[in-house]
């Protein structure tokens, strides 16, 4: 579906200030796939981010989608239209007056359509929200929590039917209660076979909502594959330790220590009575 190639970007090249944001990465993201790109704040996430909707031109390599590059100059709408993006401040995107018609401004523009296609197709794409946007169709979207703006700024994405979704930083400043709500949002999408790209400087939640997990570390992929099997590694890099959550982190610390325990065990509550079964089965071996 998607394949990066060799994507290299480098601001103010050619001058003092040059600076190599993204070097040498390849990747490949299959269709209906889920993929959490992981990267501390300067990784390359964002110009990643905004490579992958083709607003940006490689310094040198390619994106392509379904074998096309997404920079082809004769079909820039065409192949730009097949990816959404969500941008990490999703206000941003938003300049209309009410949730309604945030999301119908596209349908609007075409004159093909009558007032009842467009609301009818509105409805739709809230209802693959979770928890949907229909009660909200009048209120502006100034007046909506950070998680509810991102899903609104999904919707104003959906309603183009991109085949592919991008999530720049879909947690950032968000309390824990939006974030959880993100994530089920992200859930949802995800069984409904989007295929899915969620760039975040924060693992926790992702190694359980995506297929496959890569991280970036200054412009460079230092780890990427599943989840379970990154975890689980007897030599699971440093850097990849570091972005990774508390928990997460003691597990593995933990396992250095003797003590085996399941780094990929995501809650408090699977890690208590992991522990509990340990001890149990100590306590028999005595």
């Amino acid at each position: 579906m998607i394949e990066v190639k060799h994507l290299t970007h480098i601001y103010n090249q050619g001058t003092p200030w040059e600076i190599k944001a993204l070097e040498q990465i390849s990747f490949r993201v299959a269709r209906e796939e889920c993929l959490g790109i992981i990267g501390e704040s300067g990784s390359g996430k964002s110009t990643l981010a905004q490579h992958l909707a083709g607003l940006l031109s490689p310094s040198l390599g390619s994106v392509l989608i379904d074998g096309d590059n997404i920079n082809n100059p004769q079909r820039v709408r065409e192949m730009r239209g097949k990816v959404g993006i969500i941008f990490q401040s999703p206000a941003d995107q938003l300049f209309e007056e009410s949730v309604f018609k945030e999301i119908s401004f596209g349908l609007r523009q075409e004159k093909n359509l009558s007032s009842r296609e467009i609301e009818e197709r509105v409805r739709d794409v809230c209802r693959e929200l979770h928890p949907p946007l229909e009660h909200l169709m009048d209120r502006s979207p100034f007046e909506l929590s950070g998680g509810e703006r991102i899903m609104l700024a999904t919707a104003s994405v959906l309603i183009s039917k991109p085949e592919v979704l991008v999530f720049d930083e879909p947690y950032a400043g968000l309390d824990s209660d939006n974030r959880s709500k993100v994530s089920h949002h992200i859930e949802i999408l995800r069984r409904n076979k989007k295929t899915l790209i969620v760039l975040s400087n924060q693992c926790e939640g992702l190694t359980h909502l995506c297929d496959r997990v890569m991280f970036l570390h200054q412009g460079k992929i230092v780890a990427q594959g599943r989840p379970e099997d990154l975890l689980v590694s007897e030599e699971i890099d440093p850097r990849v330790v570091d972005l990774l959550p508390p928990l997460t982190r003691m597990l593995i610390h933990l396992r250095e220590k003797g003590i085996e325990l399941n780094p990929s065990l995501g809650t408090p509550s699977s890690v208590s009575r992991e522990i509990h079964r340990l001890l149990e089965k100590k306590e028999k071996d005595q």
